[in-house]
């Protein structure tokens, strides 16, 4: 998930459990319902509504059940491939079987429920029919594909904690087994998209087989030997944009750690190395592995949870980190995400207060929180007081656009001639800006852009 989420996102609470629902949900879905709806938009509409019931009825299947086992759950989220369920920390071995288990077979109870109420109270209209069918064939159809012991379906994942770590290859061949299995007999049926489901699904099996070892993690001393200051050199990797070489270190870390600060050191770096990456599903999972919950730094979820465009648990972390490491990097979170949330006042607060480096980093956050209030005239001041300060060319185009927005053309000119002749480069971003599109036809600015190749 990117950084921030699409304004498009649909996010809501049950009860003290966060929902985020991306666009990619209703798109996948509206596209798969097509197939059947034929040219009545109400067998669609129906189509996407029964998905979306029974999806998060089996997402909350397995978080009530996590809830059970004395989890908090961090958030459900809905998206392309149907949907997660993310428990505020690791669980054990059988718990995490039974967590992954609650889910189809909670979907199993509410397509009996339909059942039921198909057969004592029958729908007397030829939709409230259709509506009942989709639901049972959902709920009991997709429920059995889920249980298949195929990597990543919720069976694969029972399969993996049945056989333990130190199995997990055998796990990979039932599921490349099963995949093979169910892909013959799916094409055998004409079932072309069955076919190419676990076809795909097997394929990745295979391709996990050939990075999967069951080896028992190293003795500290050895991997002492092998790689002499791992966790170190694995960050000074990550720095240096070396992401799979800071993995590498990291696991090696890990695996000689002892638990408690050592391994959640270790955990902290890995998860990093995933936001690197952009995944933060992965940095949210190895922090959910930190023990004690509470070690886990507060900086290091506010960035993974706002990966995962959970803003609203972002913040309460980005606070909190702010009160513990009081860093820029830290600082700047706290103010976007409290823009984000329109806590404006506190926004400006921090963004007045704290003890910035340079007056023009300082200038440019408030210029956000001027910005975030509507008031673009301010910004504009701002954004430039920052460039004079700090010489970056990226203010003095925010201060061209906001005098823009303000009206004040000639200044918006004035400004983006000093952007360009800063060394501003970024000729899309400004091309397809239309609150510039007139200050770009002046012939001052023209020319320069010709000159530059980028007109």
């Amino acid at each position: 998930m990117s950084t921030e989420s699409s304004p498009f996102t649909w996010q809501f609470n049950l009860g003290r459990i966060p929902v985020v629902v991306e666009p990619s949900f209703w798109l996948v879905t509206a596209m798969f319902g097509l197939f059947g709806a034929g040219r009545d938009w109400r067998i669609l509409v129906s189509w996407v509504g029964v998905v979306f019931i029974s999806i998060l009825v089996h997402e909350l299947g397995h978080a009530l059940m996590a809830m059970s086992l004395g989890c908090e759950v961090a958030a459900i989220q809905l998206y392309s491939m149907g949907g997660l369920t993310y428990p505020d920390r690791a669980l054990s071995r059988w718990r995490d079987v039974a967590v992954s288990a609650a889910g189809p077979f909670t979907g199993f109870l509410f397509g009996g429920l339909m059942l039921g109420i198909n057969i004592l109270v029958p729908p007397r209209s030829d939709m409230g029919m259709i509506i009942l069918q989709q639901l049972m064939w959902v709920n009991f159809g997709w429920g059995i594909i889920n249980l298949m012991p195929v990597p990543p379906l919720d069976g694969g994942h029972i399969v993996r904690g049945v056989l333990g770590p130190t199995r997990q290859r055998i796990s990979l061949w039932v599921g490349i087994i099963a995949a093979g299995a169910i892909t013959a007999l799916a094409l055998r049926l004409g079932s072309f998209y069955l076919a190419f489901m676990f076809g795909w699904m097997g394929y990745g099996c295979w391709q996990a087989l050939s990075v999967t070892r069951d080896i028992k993690p190293l003795e500290p001393t050895k991997v002492a030997e092998v790689e002499p200051d791992a966790l170190a050199r694995a960050w000074k990797a990550l720095r240096a944009g070396n992401e799979s070489e800071a993995a590498r270190l990291g696991h090696l870390a890990l695996s000689a750690a002892k638990p408690g600060p050592e391994s959640n050191a270790a955990r902290d770096l890995l998860a990093w190395v995933a936001l690197a990456e952009g995944n933060g599903r992965a940095a949210v999972s190895h922090l959910e592995k930190v023990d004690p919950p509470q070690a886990a730094r507060p900086f290091s979820l506010a960035m993974a949870y706002e990966a995962m465009g959970l803003a609203d648990r972002a913040l309460t972390h980005a606070l909190a980190a702010l009160e513990k490491e009081p860093t820029e990097a830290v600082a700047a979170l706290a103010v976007r995400l409290l823009v984000g949330a329109r806590r404006l006042d506190e926004a400006e607060r921090i963004a007045r207060e704290f003890a910035w480096k340079t007056p023009a980093t300082r200038d440019a956050r408030r210029a956000d929180v001027a910005v975030a209030r509507g008031d673009f005239g301010a910004a504009a001041a701002l954004y430039a007081s920052a460039f004079e300060a700090g010489g970056r060319a990226e203010d003095a185009y925010q201060a061209a656009r906001y005098h823009a927005h303000d009206g004040r053309l000639q200044l918006a000119t004035e400004w983006l001639e000093r952007a360009l002749r800063a060394g501003y480069d970024d000729f899309e971003t400004l091309g397809q800006e239309p609150v510039l599109a007139q200050v770009r036809s002046d012939p001052r600015i023209a020319e320069q852009l010709r000159s530059r190749g980028a007109a």
